[in-house]
């Protein structure tokens, strides 16, 4: 294993955790896009400061950003209790560019 997938591995069970954690303590969405987006800048900043780690770290940075939308958007479809129905439908596209909108905004779209 070379030292950017450590670096991404690393990354991706930390988004993990944070989901779960948000999860549980049912967290605004901007909220918690927010933080993801914090814990993605991070990361860059991180392998910006290490270049013998990646001699691209906006590369990581599309990866993690993809990572971290795809697991929330799978998390909206999943029941909020174990012996629950699963989840109304979902329209993920309109999740999915309300996320892109709070990630690169701040805010919900109006």
């Amino acid at each position: 294993m070379n030292c950017i997938d450590a670096v991404e591995g690393t990354a991706k069970s930390t988004l993990e955790s944070y989901l779960e954690f948000a999860t549980g303590r049912r967290l605004d969405a901007s909220e918690y896009i927010q933080n993801v987006k914090n814990v993605i800048a991070g990361v860059i900043r991180f392998v910006e400061n290490n270049p013998e780690v990646s001699d691209q770290p906006e590369l990581i940075r599309g990866v993690l950003y993809d990572y971290a939308k795809k697991i929330w958007l799978a998390n909206l479809e999943r029941p909020s209790e174990p012996e629950s129905e699963p989840a109304a439908d979902v329209d993920r596209e309109y999740q999915a560019y309300c996320y892109d909108y709070v990630f690169d905004h701040g805010n919900y779209p109006r």
